[in-house]
């Protein structure tokens, strides 16, 4: 037996390589959709309709547009909410509606008292949706031709009401391809996607509403938006309240039906990710004191071990340090495949875990100290009971 350091060390390598399996694992759980650009013409197809909250999306909506207008899908509406926009999203969105009479615009009413944004603007444009099926989009998102009409199929081939899909993530820039993969690859391993694609198991739910696709009884069942109106995190909570309530939920591999880009400046990510980590540990808030203990462990470790190796001599050392090293570069890269990232950028996982780790601290911070978080130029404060409540 070699001293207690040696020992932490292997310990740490097996913990870095069970992520790695782990990591490896998750992702063949996620089964992929496919488009269909044309509809089965032996098949009946329910009508949906399209719901797009939009806040401030000049730079986005366009492009989000043309995708939406590129569905040749039977019985189909666009239905863009304009939540009090001052960037001109609006006049943009009237251009594209004078062009396509399935699309229209609805001008949102002022933000009520104990609703976040967002879902104050779906719920609206749920109100007025006249469709079987409703596929809640972000502006940041651009489906596919077919991408509606595979969802549509491959949700009524699983017979399930509540159906969600990963999209494709664009990522042009230096700092996006260092930051993004190191936040997808931890939350990756936070939640097993078996467990959150198994109905008998409520309390894992993960949904992507950039994605979300609901039949329109479970939507009324489950209560919509209304439901989950002071949640920054909709989506999981909406997937959440489908399963507790036993309507069938799916989350699929949805990088071939649509595509977005979340964030474009650093401002923008470090805003977005401090908001969703910031809910992301009142969903599983005992998975942040053990993950922020290994992430930091597992930053220092395998430097630490390759110093003490050379000091010691110690062959045993420099090879746990390795191993760590081997299995943290492979888990980066198992994402950095899913996203279409270029190998060398597997190099930068140190760089991309310190991101992480500043993006967690600021969000474990504003839950401690109440500040709550902001977007789209509204903050929201955490209420007595918890729930987060618009301040502004």
């Amino acid at each position: 037996m070699g001293s207690w350091f040696e020992r932490v060390m292997w310990a740490m390598a097996a913990a870095q390589a069970a992520r790695f399996a782990w990591g490896a694992y998750q992702r063949r759980q996620l089964e992929p959709v496919v488009p269909k650009p044309m509809p089965d013409p032996d098949r009946e197809y329910p009508p949906v309709s399209i719901i797009v909250p939009a806040r401030n999306e000049a730079q986005t909506i366009t492009r989000c547009l043309e995708g939406l207008r590129a569905q040749h899908y039977p019985e189909l509406e666009i239905i863009v909410v304009d939540d009090r926009s001052e960037d001109g999203t609006g006049e943009l969105v009237r251009h594209q509606a004078a062009q396509d009479p399935r699309l229209r615009l609805v001008e949102g009413a002022p933000l009520p008292p104990g609703w976040v944004g967002k879902c104050w603007a779906l719920h609206q444009g749920a109100q007025v949706a006249r469709g079987q099926w409703l596929l809640f989009v972000d502006a940041d998102t651009r489906l596919e031709p077919g991408a509606v009409t595979g969802a549509i199929d491959a949700a009524r081939e699983r017979a399930v009401a509540v159906f969600s899909a990963l999209t494709r993530q664009e990522l042009p820039t230096i700092w996006e391809r260092i930051v993004q993969p190191a936040v997808f690859s931890a939350l990756a391993e936070a939640l097993p996607i078996s467990l959150v694609n198994d109905p008998r198991w409520p309390q894992f739910a993960l949904a992507n509403g950039q994605f979300l696709l609901v039949r329109r009884d479970a939507y009324d069942g489950i209560g919509g938006h209304a439901a989950v109106r002071a949640e920054i995190a909709e989506d999981a909570q909406l997937a959440r309240r489908a399963k507790q309530l036993r309507w069938r939920y799916w989350l699929a591999d949805g990088r071939a039906l649509a595509s977005t880009r979340m964030y474009r400046s650093p401002g923008a990510l470090w805003e977005g990710w401090t908001k969703n980590l910031h809910t992301g540990m009142q969903l599983v808030p005992w998975l942040v004191p053990p993950g922020t203990a290994l992430l930091v462990a597992s930053l220092i470790s395998p430097y630490a071990g390759l110093l003490a190796a050379r000091r010691r001599r110690s062959p045993s050392l420099a090879l746990a340090a390795a191993v760590q090293l081997a299995a943290q570069l492979g888990v980066r890269r198992l994402t950095d495949r899913m996203l279409g990232v270029p190998p060398v950028y597997t190099l930068a996982q140190p760089l991309g875990q310190l991101a992480f780790l500043a993006l967690l601290t600021a969000s474990f911070y504003k839950v401690l100290t109440g500040r709550g978080v902001t977007w789209k130029g509204r903050r929201y404060l955490a209420s007595p009971s918890g729930a987060p409540i618009a301040a502004c």
